[in-house]
């Protein structure tokens, strides 16, 4: 393959996953950054217990806080496709992109580098892809306890996966899986800051209503723009043509309906 065409694959590529990044970035999760990277770096913490009477010493695991199931199911489907191997905006194939895009300025490589180890981090298939064999050991990792409830119970029907959630509390599995989904959300953002980066200083040339276009609907409700509506008995053939005149059969709507009688309020003046 030439360079210009690798170049093109490339932009073909950072363009498809900068549509999906907003699309994460736009989810009500990630709208508090701070917040965000909380939960990500979420790690088990434990007050220490001392009987003053017996001097006896315990512990207790400090209540971790849990998101809305919901909202954690629908940040989940929004930043999947970076995690799908087969997907064309995994993040192997965008960091690839975006090393073929900076391969003449190198001091975008380390970004990319760390880029790299964040969406390694949050990857629940990494580094051994995904789990083959049910659940043998009675230890797990985090990240099988979070693959249990994303892909096991959300995302996917994988009985592989739903076996690593036995004797696991529901409460447990959504608090690990929004730490993974988190961590995604956050190597997902962070990417596209640097794709706008890369746009800003020149280094990649994208079409500018690729981060313009609205990815969501905000809107509380919508109407159609209408020129005219026609009906016609049931069964009539529909047009093959709309661009010429419609035949007989067809009546404008408006017609259907026979004269009202309107009443008009009368003053007393």
């Amino acid at each position: 393959m030439s360079k210009e065409a690798r170049t093109a694959a490339a932009l073909r590529t950072i363009s498809r996953f900068v549509l999906r990044a907003r699309l994460v970035q736009e989810h009500s999760l990630a709208q508090d950054k701070v917040a965000l990277e909380k939960y990500a770096a979420w790690t088990m913490t434990f007050n220490l217990i001392v009987n003053t009477k017996t001097g006896e010493r315990s512990v207790e695991m400090k209540p971790a806080p849990l998101l809305p199931t919901e909202q954690v199911e629908s940040a989940a489907a929004r930043v999947r496709p970076p995690f799908l191997k087969d997907d064309g905006v995994h993040y192997d194939k965008v960091l690839n992109a975006l090393s073929e895009s900076v391969a003449e300025s190198p001091a975008y490589r380390k970004e990319i580098e760390d880029l790299t180890v964040k969406f390694r981090i949050a990857d629940p298939d990494y580094p051994n892809g995904r789990l083959k064999a049910a659940r043998s050991e009675p230890s797990m990792s985090n990240k099988e306890v979070a693959g249990a409830w994303l892909y096991g119970h959300l995302l996917h029907e994988d009985e592989v996966r739903r076996s690593y959630a036995s004797g696991i509390s529901a409460e447990e599995m959504l608090l690990n899986a929004t730490k993974t989904v988190c961590s995604e959300m956050v190597a997902v953002v962070e990417t596209l800051h640097l794709v706008e980066r890369l746009v800003v200083d020149g280094v990649l040339d994208l079409p500018e209503d690729l981060f313009t276009a609205p990815v969501t609907v905000s809107a509380s409700e919508w109407a159609p723009t209408l020129l005219d509506a026609y009906v016609a008995d049931v069964g009539t053939p529909m047009p093959a043509n709309l661009n010429e005149p419609l035949d007989g059969a067809w009546r404008k709507v408006h017609d259907e309906f026979g004269p009202r009688n309107v009443s008009v309020p009368q003053s007393n003046s």
